[in-house]
């Protein structure tokens, strides 16, 4: 059964409305948390997904919270970029990427309460997404929420190491040739996911999906 609700939440109600499943013991748990348009777009006009969750008080309520629970974030170097990503705070972040430099905001001191920063490099080539979540899991960080960019996700969903899906759906069309959730080019054999949890929060709906 699909638990419903209405915001806003405190922060306790949060917790509890993103508790992931208490019996994991030592396993991982793989979340994706993502902003999307009603034609599934993940960015605005502008290229920034920060264009979209602007003025959205549910999707930065979830966004913080995630990243609250999480120990480690990961996202790809072409998106650490576009958004102009910094040390996230009491959070390690992980940057999948085929360069073996980290993208320059990233480089350089960070300040005392910010979480550590790691470059999963390839090497020159592509990592595969079950080859990146290893080099991650290899520093002993369970609680992963993959932030973007789309591409990134694409490939987790295709080799499916992604167990939820924490997504804002906000009531707007961006059109254009904007990056999409989900790419046209990936293809599953049946309808994928079971909705959990759908909370109405201001005019948005957030929706937790378990994949797997």
């Amino acid at each position: 059964m699909t638990r419903t609700g209405t915001g806003p939440l405190t922060p306790d109600e949060l917790a509890d409305w993103y508790a992931a499943p208490p019996d994991l013991g030592s396993r991982p748990w793989v979340r994706a948390g993502f902003i999307t348009t009603l034609d599934g777009r993940t960015t605005g006009p502008d290229g920034r997904s920060g264009s979209l969750n602007a003025g959205s008080d549910g999707d930065h309520a979830a966004f913080d919270h995630l990243r609250a629970w999480a120990d480690v974030v990961v996202v790809g170097a072409g998106t650490v970029r576009a958004e102009g990503y910094r040390p996230l705070r009491g959070t390690a972040l992980a940057v999948v990427s085929s360069g073996e430099v980290l993208p320059e905001t990233l480089r350089g001191p960070a300040g005392p309460d910010a979480g550590e920063v790691v470059l999963v490099s390839g090497h020159g080539r592509t990592l595969g997404a079950r080859e990146a979540l290893d080099a991650v899991l290899a520093h002993g960080w369970r609680r992963v929420v993959v932030e973007g960019g789309a591409s990134l996700l694409a490939s987790w969903l295709a080799e499916d190491v992604v167990d939820e899906l924490c997504v804002t759906v906000r009531p707007v069309l961006a059109g254009g040739a904007g990056p999409l959730l989900v790419p046209p080019s990936l293809s599953f054999a049946d309808l994928r996911g079971t909705p959990t949890h759908l909370l109405l929060w201001g005019g948005d709906v957030l929706v937790r999906t378990v994949l797997r």
